[in-house]
């Protein structure tokens, strides 16, 4: 039988061919480096130490999960802040101012609370004073004396009155708009700097109004930082009421909800600018203590 020839090209691509032995084969598959440390390498020898390894971890997660709900906790709303005293004060219905003679016979001076219509509590006073003169009965040219019931009866007569001006400049009896007005004007009488500049102290190193060349200024103070973000403030509670409703469903008022987004982050930006410009001093303090605010809410991007 006649042997098979084998072509001469594959016998030249045969002998071309090197075959590792096997020996190199297993040295190669022993020489890769392994991804494990060397102190990774004793714990998973090392039982005690793979324990307290673990034991440490949970400690730590234990203690993340603690500070998570303190933060939580103590978290403020960037909207509407934490309640204080200054913010009680813009929604408590504010009582009727007292009558005249409440006012003159109490031997103090009584600030009166606010009131409505543009009336300042200087003022009532006088006004009731003035119309209680002016309605009281006249003389006769014969008569020497006044009737004790004709006084009797304008007494009377000015006691309705009087009750009648208590009901009708009383913000409890006025709108939401009034109410927002005078919230305003209080914002200015309290964060105003013809007030703060004689009211909180200095910080170290800025020198007083007097030190300085600049004008004095002419009138009260209603564009500081500190005056506007306290504005926008009574804008913004008031409309986040106006937003929220009891029965837990969400407003469908999308243009008032943006207009207090737009609202929140610009007060951001004013007390941003006031830290920035007091360098965190007395006023930017004040102001955040006063509207229930931390520094989170001012710094950190808000969410709403």
């Amino acid at each position: 039988m006649a042997a098979r020839l084998i072509p001469p090209s594959l016998v030249a691509s045969l002998s071309s061919l090197r075959i590792a032995p096997s020996s190199a084969i297993a040295a190669r598959s022993f020489s890769t480096s392994s991804t494990l440390t060397s102190a990774e390498k004793r714990k998973a020898f090392n039982p005690y130490a793979a324990a307290i390894s673990k034991k440490r971890k949970e400690a730590n997660l234990h203690r993340q999960a603690e500070l998570s709900v303190q933060r939580a906790s103590t978290a403020v709303d960037p909207v509407v802040g934490r309640p204080t005293a200054f913010i009680e004060s813009l929604e408590t219905p504010l009582p009727p101012p007292p009558s005249l003679d409440a006012v003159l016979s109490s031997s103090t001076a009584t600030p009166l609370t606010q009131l409505n219509h543009f009336i300042t509590p200087t003022e009532l006073p006088h006004f009731l004073s003035t119309s209680k003169h002016l309605t009281a009965p006249v003389r006769s040219s014969v008569d020497t004396y006044i009737d004790p019931e004709l006084a009797s009866a304008h007494s009377a007569r000015h006691d309705r009155a009087v009750e009648a001006i208590k009901r009708i400049l009383s913000l409890a009896n006025g709108s939401s708009k009034d109410r927002t007005r005078s919230n305003t004007q209080l914002c200015i009488d309290t964060f105003g700097r013809h007030v703060t500049d004689g009211a909180l102290p200095r910080d170290p190193g800025v020198p007083s109004a007097a030190e300085t060349a600049k004008t004095p200024r002419a009138g009260p103070d209603t564009g500081s930082s500190e005056v506007q973000a306290a504005i926008l403030t009574v804008k913004i509670r008031t409309l986040e009421q106006q937003l929220h409703r009891d029965d837990g469903h969400q407003s469908k008022d999308k243009h008032n909800k943006r207009n207090l987004r737009l609202m929140v982050h610009r007060r951001q930006k004013l007390l941003k600018y006031l830290k920035r410009k007091e360098k965190g001093g007395v006023r930017y303090r004040n102001v955040l203590d006063a509207l229930g605010l931390d520094d989170a809410a001012v710094m950190n991007e808000l969410f709403l």
